[in-house]
C-alpha cells in the first residue's frame, strides 16, 4: 500500500453518564500514540460521545467519516479497537466494502485489522461477531434486570414530573436500587391540572396558563397540551409501576393522586365523544356553537378590521347558507344572561341530572354530616364536649363527608358544572375562561338563532336555547 497521506481517528462510547467524555478522551490518546508511531498524519478526528452503535440511532460523526472515506480524503483509519466502530455484521460488511473500494488502510490500538487481506477480514469479522454476541448477551441481563427492577417496585426511565429521583444504599453505603421523591411544588401543580380537567378546562387552555406560568417539561420545552393529557393518565401518579405499557404493581414512591380522582380525569380524557382542540383557538362564545335557524349549519364569527372603509359591528354569521347573520354582542348578552339565570337556580344540578333522586339522596347525606359536624363545633364552643371529643368526631366524619363529596361529584350531570351552579354562578360564570364557559354551554344547551324577514330588528326572541337534559 502507497504511504499514507491523510489520516483519520474515531472514536466512540455507548454511555457517558456523567458527561465528562473521559472514556472518548482515553480511545483519542491511545489512538494518536498508534498514528504517530506508524507516521500517519492525524488530518481529522471523528467523535460518537455516548452513543451506541448497537441501537440503531443515527451517528452523525460516523456518517462523516463514511463520507471521508467516500470522497478520498483519508486513506488510513485508527481506532481503539473494531468493536469502537461497528458492532453489527451488516455494517462491518458495508464498511470492509466501503475500505476496500477506497483502499483504506484500518489500524487498532489491539492490533493490526489490514482489511485488504482475506485473513484481516476474517478477523475483522470474528471481532465484530464477538462483540454482537457480547451486545445481545448485555440486553438479555438489562432486560432481566429491568424486569426485576419493575417487580420490586423500583423506578425507571425519565423522573415524571412532580417527582426527583434518589439513589437508595444498603447499610454500607452501597447503591442498591432508586426511589422517586416527591417534589411539593411541581406535585400541586399536577393536583391543579387534575383539578382543572375535572372542571371542564381543555388541555390547551391548561397548557396556555402552564406556557405563560413558565411550568417546564423535564426536558425544559413549555408543555403542550397533548403531553399534559398523557402525563395525567400515567399509573405513576397513582403509586403504580408500569413495565412494557403494562401496571405490574405498587411502586416504591408515594403517589401524588388518589384513585377516584384518577379515574375520573382518565374517564373524561378518554372518551370517544370528547371534542379535540385543534385549529386556533375561538375568539367568541359562540363561534360553531350557535346553530343557524335555516339550515343547522354551526355560526362563525365576521370581525372586519376597525379601519375598514364599510366596517360594520362583529357579526355571527352563516357560511352553509350565507343567508342568517346576527350581530354578535346582541346575542352573545342574551346567551350569557340566559345561563347564569339558569346556572344560578339552586336546583339546577337535579334538573339537569339524569337521575335526581340518587343525586338529591346524595346531596342530603352529605348535609347531613356537614350538619353534624356543625352541631359538634357547637357543643364545643357551649362547653358539652371536649376538644378531644371534639377533635374524635371530626376526625371521624371527616372521612365520611369526603366519601358523600365524592358520590355527590360521581351523581353531577356533568363534571364541568362543578363550581359553576348555586348563588355564585355569575361570578364563576365570569371568573371562567372563554373555552370553559363554551364547554359548559355545549354541554347543557343547544342555541339557535332562528331566522326573521327583511327588516327586522334583533330582539332576544330571536335566540331559541333549548336545554339538554332529559326533561327539556
Amino acid at each position: 500500500m502507497a504511504q499514507v497521506q491523510s489520516c483519520g481517528v474515531y472514536a466512540r462510547i455507548s454511555r457517558d453518564d456523567d458527561g465528562t467524555a473521559l472514556g472518548v478522551g482515553r480511545q483519542l490518546d491511545d489512538c494518536r500514540r498508534e498514528a504517530e508511531r506508524r507516521g500517519w498524519p492525524i488530518t481529522r478526528e471523528f467523535i460518537d460521545n455516548d452513543v451506541s452503535a448497537s441501537s440503531g440511532r443515527f451517528r452523525p460523526e460516523y456518517e462523516a467519516l463514511m463520507s471521508a472515506i467516500r470522497a478520498g480524503a483519508i486513506d488510513a483509519l485508527v481506532v481503539w479497537d473494531v468493536d469502537r466502530l461497528t458492532r453489527t455484521p451488516a455494517e462491518l460488511e458495508s464498511f470492509i466494502d466501503l475500505a476496500d473500494r477506497h483502499t483504506v488502510a484500518l489500524a487498532s490500538v489491539g492490533g493490526d485489522v489490514d482489511l485488504s487481506t482475506p485473513q484481516g477480514r476474517l478477523t475483522a469479522r470474528i471481532k465484530g461477531s464477538v462483540a454482537r454476541h457480547e451486545v445481545e448477551q448485555q440486553s438479555r441481563r438489562l432486560k432481566r434486570k429491568f424486569q426485576a427492577n419493575a417487580a420490586q417496585g423500583q423506578p425507571h426511565g425519565v423522573v415524571p414530573f412532580g417527582y426527583r429521583r434518589e439513589k437508595i444504599t444498603d447499610d454500607q453505603g452501597r447503591p442498591i436500587g432508586n426511589r422517586d421523591v416527591i417534589i411539593p411544588e411541581e406535585a400541586a401543580i399536577i393536583h391543579e391540572w387534575y383539578r382543572r380537567v375535572l372542571s371542564g378546562e381543555t388541555l390547551r387552555s391548561i397548557a396556555k396558563d402552564a406556557k405563560a406560568r413558565g411550568i417546564r417539561t423535564r426536558q425544559g420545552n413549555p408543555w403542550p397540551g397533548v403531553s399534559i393529557g398523557r402525563a395525567l393518565r400515567r399509573p405513576t401518579y397513582l403509586g403504580l409501576r408500569t413495565h412494557k405499557g403494562e401496571v405490574v404493581g405498587p411502586g416504591n414512591w408515594e403517589p401524588i393522586i388518589d384513585r377516584d380522582t384518577f379515574d375520573r380525569v382518565t374517564a373524561i380524557l378518554t372518551d370517544p365523544n370528547r371534542r379535540p382542540t385543534r385549529g386556533p383557538e375561538p375568539r367568541y362564545l359562540g363561534s360553531g356553537i350557535y346553530l343557524c335557524g335555516r339550515c343547522g349549519t354551526g355560526l362563525r364569527p365576521i370581525v372586519q378590521a376597525k379601519d375598514s372603509p364599510n366596517y360594520r359591528a362583529p357579526t355571527y354569521g352563516c357560511p352553509g347558507c350565507n343567508r342568517l347573520t346576527r350581530k354578535l354582542e346582541a346575542v352573545d348578552e342574551v346567551v350569557n344572561a340566559v345561563m347564569i339565570a339558569r346556572l344560578s337556580r339552586p336546583d339546577v344540578a337535579l334538573d339537569l341530572s339524569t337521575d335526581p333522586s340518587a343525586l338529591r339522596d346524595a346531596m342530603d347525606a352529605r348535609d347531613a354530616i356537614a350538619a353534624r359536624m356543625d352541631t359538634a363545633a357547637d357543643e364545643y364552643a357551649e362547653g358539652t364536649i371536649t376538644a378531644r371529643q371534639l377533635a374524635r368526631i371530626t376526625d371521624r366524619l371527616k372521612g365520611e363527608l369526603e366519601t358523600a363529596e365524592r358520590r355527590v361529584a360521581q351523581l353531577q350531570p356533568v363534571q364541568i358544572l362543578d363550581g359553576m351552579t348555586g348563588e355564585g354562578a355569575e361570578a364563576a360564570w365570569w371568573a371562567a375562561s372563554l373555552e370553559k364557559r363554551r364547554a359548559v354551554l355545549r354541554e347543557v344547551a343547544t342555541v339557535t338563532i332562528l331566522p326573521t324577514g327583511p327588516g327586522i330588528k334583533f330582539a332576544p326572541e330571536q335566540v331559541r336555547i333549548d336545554w339538554n337534559t332529559p326533561d327539556a
